[in-house]
């Protein structure tokens, strides 16, 4: 198809649409609008690659099976290796949930659901729990501080690491491994800096296949989430070594990123609409509504999701070639009048049903629940212990990460706590 590909092809570039740009990473909106307007699929020339910004064509290609998460059906992937030159990434890879056939994938996902199961999951809440009183204890009660730095940067990593079994002392060993998970398979890398990511993951890999070795040697594997992938039976499957490692990395990929930047968006969404603050300290029981609503107003990916056409398609009217890149552009759709007319409108009450936040089809997020609990526990705690939290000077003195791989990443959100006013009140 690439001969006769660009006849009628719809295309853009950089002018239109530069995820890169500071004015772009500050104020997304006018630029997903005219993407929405104009653009509902287009060929980007500078970033090579489709771009898919509408919710109804966002929602249809998550769910198309000609277009796939894997990596290596990309046009510009590296060679995949001989069996005898594969380390450990790429074994792991091999065994991924965005690279197994239909079959292996729901073998795979049937097998995890005990991992999932209520009481594996309440032992994780309680993890999870006393991760956001020790996060806010450490905080104290300051007149301000900053919640990407105080809350962000800790909460996530930390809450994966406790649900994988890692332990406290070896944090910033596992968020240096969850970095590099999310690196390594980024289309929007040069090829060096992929390479880099995927040497840098391997001790990881190893201290986990030395912790399921240890696990696999005792009577009982444990009734933790890791305890829990061990011991999965359904007949003769179970999950082996590495099908247990690419369960790790797929929940790295899905909770990492996000969660660190939902900790930003969150607060700031809640702060800078306090009538909906005010909603849902009333109305507690609307927080996963809320949590959902909040990632859609702030759409904070620049790229979030990428797809790879494993053969020739037609697709929204345009022809897309085997190999191609596909990046959906979420963050525009959950902007789209045409899902949501009074899209610029953050309400914790709106109907979100068929929403696309956690992504559609087979590759639904896998680290949804990770995320709301994390997200509905800490926006909880910092209602009780600041009520009358404001952004400091109006807009918490924002600032952003510009060269993030990935995300509109604030890494400045100051808020005043006003805890004096708080307890004189008291």
């Amino acid at each position: 198809m690439h001969d006769n590909a660009t006849a009628g092809r719809v295309e853009i570039d950089g002018t239109v649409f530069n995820p890169f740009s500071p004015d772009f990473i500050r104020a997304p909106t006018e630029t997903w609008q005219k993407l929405l307007r104009d653009y509902p699929i287009a060929w980007h020339r500078d970033l090579q690659m489709w771009v898919v910004n509408s919710h109804e064509l966002c929602g249809a290609l998550l769910k198309d099976n000609r277009f796939s998460p894997n990596f290596r059906l990309w046009e510009h992937a590296p060679p995949e290796k001989a069996e005898a030159d594969k380390n450990d990434w790429d074994h792991v890879f091999d065994h991924s949930l965005f690279v197994v056939d239909p079959r292996t994938h729901l073998k795979m996902r049937k097998l995890t659901m005990p991992a999932f199961s209520k009481p594996v999951m309440a032992k994780i809440d309680d993890k999870i729990r006393d991760l956001v009183d020790a996060c806010f204890n450490d905080i104290g009660n300051p007149e301000t501080f900053d919640v990407y730095e105080a809350i962000a940067t800790k909460l996530p990593v930390r809450s994966i690491a406790r649900m994988v079994g890692v332990p406290t002392d070896m944090e910033d060993f596992f968020h240096d491994f969850a970095l590099n998970v999310v690196l390594s398979t980024r289309p929007n890398l040069k090829p060096d800096e992929r390479e880099r990511a995927v040497q840098a993951t391997l001790p990881g890999f190893e201290f986990f296949k030395q912790m399921i070795r240890e696990r696999r040697a005792l009577d009982h594997p444990g009734e933790d989430f890791l305890g829990s992938l061990i011991a999965a039976r359904d007949g003769d499957d179970s999950l082996d070594d590495y099908d247990i490692l690419s369960i790790i990395l797929a929940l790295i990929t899905a909770g990492s990123d996000t969660a660190t930047d939902l900790h930003t968006y969150a607060l700031k969404g809640l702060l800078e609409h306090p009538d909906q603050m005010e909603k849902l300290r009333a109305h507690p029981e609307r927080m996963e509504n809320a949590i959902i609503e909040l990632l859609r107003h702030g759409s904070m990916g620049k790229f979030p999701f990428f797809r790879f056409a494993a053969e020739d398609a037609e697709f929204g009217g345009q022809a897309i070639a085997k190999g191609q890149c596909i990046l959906v552009n979420l963050s525009a759709a959950w902007h789209d009048p045409a899902k949501y007319p009074d899209w610029d409108r953050l309400d914790i009450d709106r109907n979100l049903d068929g929403n696309l936040v956690f992504g559609a089809g087979a590759h639904f997020c896998i680290g949804t629940y990770l995320v709301r609990v994390q997200g509905g526990l800490m926006i909880k705690e910092f209602m009780r212990r600041f009520p009358r939290a404001e952004l400091r000077n109006g807009d918490g003195d924002i600032d952003y990460d510009y060269s993030h791989h990935n995300a509109r990443r604030i890494t400045r959100l100051c808020v005043e706590t006003h805890v004096a006013d708080t307890e004189e009140a008291a």
